[in-house]
């Protein structure tokens, strides 16, 4: 089988041929570094990350890069705000209407370790504010979530020649122009030329110039027309360029750093759907005037997130930075969330209830659904581990004659080479737990009635168990020891809640000795204060388990 991606730029569902055989040159476009970053930068990356995974399962050689943007207009805002201090104009920007006191907190604490940061270095205050959200990226919002590492992530501050010098091939072939430091591209050339500006986005250029209006300030010669180049006003970061001090504008530093890194064509450009246009219509545009080659073959874009229904934004308060997503789940959890959707669909995150416990938020809404999946997963994949726990499986054994059996892989390649469908992936996977825990209930009696009895039950649930973990890890699910892995999900429910594990143990302990001596009415009142706080007791035949309510 082959692998087959709904190209957005052909508007057609493709057969994927490499530029390069057996390999995979990918882009995606990568944060604007001047904040923390937000649940829909999460879902672009996990998407994108179980793309690169099964690639490389699949036996193609991933070259991924995913860069930096450490110069634009909000990072050297954000710089002014600090230097401004924690009580400038800046505060009452709309922006921040909606923050609540934690958010205060958080946003003045880190202007203050900026600022810190500063402290003795000759450099603009803007490039402290880039480094520091990169480490933050690095370290605190992605560095939980094991996503596959890009073999580059450029920085446009370390590819300004690069840019320079696409800025002039531009120049040179009659797609860009010079006014008084600013340089612009020429849109209606290009398209004059080309036929080809709306390529991507599928918007009529005769409307774009019929509908727009070019202000008597403005220096563009046209309305669509966009910066390659920014004169550099006072007191901002610039670089020396043959049209003087100035610095990249957006669109340029994504076409000259992925054309550095991976040639052109490349094969995959993605990011999220905001990005088509204009950013990615483009930088289509720019470097395939520059070239006069095809910039790149396949175009893939993540659908948004949103809030109950609602674009998230920091003005209603339905903003929801990584920082804030871990406290309401672990990143597995996260993950499963963003998987169990197509990438290329909307996921709307869904906040029905919230209360506060602890020291985190507890919220009933979609990611209790994953929580409870994820749950599920190593629940069963642990139960199928002690089912075969000691066996000695002698090579050859028979497997029991169910369709399902052989069918894990093949029906998970079979979602995933369409075009990536993660969510039919996801589903297949829920199809193979549920078939493990219809082994694992399997009575003895039923066992013995199998050719090849207890040896052939216990082979097909170590296949069946082996597949469905190699299906999972593929996409980074059920990458941990079940055992571990439920302890460490069952830690993080007891933290949200504010309950005490030793606490807990302690009434089981006493509710077991109770058991003992068949007091089942001291044994029933025990179970049911834990179930008031929420503590869910199960007997069964290895002993009593408990686990937390969502």
């Amino acid at each position: 089988m082959t692998i087959h991606i709904q190209n957005v730029l052909t508007k057609k569902k493709e057969e994927f041929s490499p530029v390069v055989a057996d390999e995979l040159r990918i882009y995606i476009c990568g944060v604007t570094v001047y904040g923390r970053c937000h649940v829909g930068h999460l879902r672009c990356y996990l998407s994108f990350d179980a793309v690169l995974r099964y690639f490389r399962y699949r036996g193609f050689d991933v070259k991924y890069v995913r860069n930096f943007t450490d110069i634009d207009d909000k990072i050297i805002a954000r710089a002014a705000e600090i230097e401004a201090g924690p009580q400038g104009d800046w505060r009452s920007g709309k922006e921040y209407a909606g923050f609540d006191e934690e958010q205060w907190a958080l946003r003045l604490a880190e202007d203050e370790v900026i600022r810190e940061r500063a402290k003795g270095q000759d450099r603009h205050m803007a490039q402290v504010v880039s480094d520091y959200f990169i480490d933050v990226f690095r370290n605190e919002d992605f560095g939980s979530f094991d996503l596959l590492a890009p073999v580059a992530e450029p920085r446009v501050s370390e590819n300004i020649p690069e840019v320079i010098g696409l800025i002039e091939k531009i120049i040179e072939k009659g797609f860009g122009y010079d006014v008084d430091g600013d340089v612009y591209f020429d849109v209606p050339a290009y398209h004059d030329a080309t036929k080809a500006y709306g390529v991507l986005s599928g918007r009529d250029f005769t409307q774009l110039i019929d509908g727009a209006r070019v202000a008597t300030t403005d220096k563009k010669r046209n309305a669509p027309d966009f910066a390659l180049w920014k004169k550099s006003g006072s007191g901002e970061p610039a670089w020396p360029s043959p049209w003087g001090d100035g610095r990249p504008g957006w669109h340029i530093e994504c076409s000259a750093m992925s054309v550095n890194e991976l040639g052109q064509p490349f094969d995959i450009h993605g990011g999220g759907k905001d990005l088509i246009f204009p950013h990615h219509e483009n930088e289509i545009a720019q470097s395939e005037a520059a070239s006069g080659t095809r910039f790149c073959n396949t175009w893939m874009h993540n659908g948004f997130v949103t809030v109950d229904g609602v674009k998230m934004s920091k003005s209603l308060g339905n903003f929801i930075t990584i920082k804030e997503a871990l406290e309401m789940a672990p990143p597995e959890v996260w993950r499963f969330l963003a998987l169990g959707t197509h990438y290329a669909n909307p996921i709307d995150f869904s906040r029905t209830r919230e209360v506060s416990a602890g020291d985190c938020s507890t919220v009933r809404g979609t990611i209790d659904i994953a929580f409870e999946r994820v749950e599920y997963f190593y629940e069963t994949l642990n139960r199928a581990a002690e089912a075969t726990a000691g066996a000695e499986i002698p090579d050859g054994t028979p497997l029991m004659d169910d369709p399902r059996v052989s069918g894990v892989v093949d029906g998970f390649t079979e979602a995933m080479d369409d075009d990536f469908n993660t969510a039919r992936a996801v589903a297949r996977m829920g199809e193979a737990m549920r078939l493990l825990n219809e082994l694992c209930d399997m009575k003895a009696k039923k066992i013995k009635k199998i050719e090849g009895g207890r040896a052939a039950w216990q082979a097909t649930i170590e296949k069946v168990k082996n597949d469905t973990i190699e299906v999972c890890q593929v996409l980074g699910l059920c990458t941990k020891d079940p055992s571990a892995a439920l302890g460490e999900l069952r830690g993080f429910l007891v933290r949200c809640h504010g309950l005490d594990a030793e606490a807990i143990e302690a009434r089981l302990d006493e509710r077991s000795r109770a058991r003992a001596e068949k007091d089942w009415a001291k044994s029933d009142a025990l179970r049911d204060a834990l179930l008031e706080l929420g503590v869910e007791v199960r007997d069964g035949p290895s002993g009593t388990e408990w686990k937390v309510a969502r």
